[in-house]
């Protein structure tokens, strides 16, 4: 049940990417393992884990306390990501739940 704050900021230097200025950006934010090993294997380890917690997600975003962020999706079949909208002009924390 613990949330971690991520915060959004927006590093472009003046004139760098101008045609995303005035426009939102799409993040997504994903849990991998660190484990090389593992990584290899994760798609076996994704499966293991649906089996065994139905309907549970491994990652979710925490939606009353996350400032800035919409048009939040979470995918069936990707229990380990969150994609959502933001705009880099304003402040912006996602807070997730591992």
């Amino acid at each position: 049940g613990q949330s971690y704050e991520i915060r959004m900021l927006d590093n472009r230097k003046a004139g760098d990417i101008p045609e995303i200025n005035g426009k939102l950006v799409k993040s997504i934010i994903r849990v991998v393992f660190h484990d090389r090993r593992l990584q290899y294997t994760e798609h076996q380890q994704l499966e293991g884990w649906k089996w065994n917690r139905p309907g549970d997600r491994l990652l979710d975003l925490d939606i009353p306390m996350s400032v800035g962020v919409i048009d939040i999706k979470t995918n069936p079949s990707q229990l380990n990501a969150v994609e959502f909208l933001w705009d880099p002009t304003k402040c912006t924390s996602a807070f997730i739940q591992v």
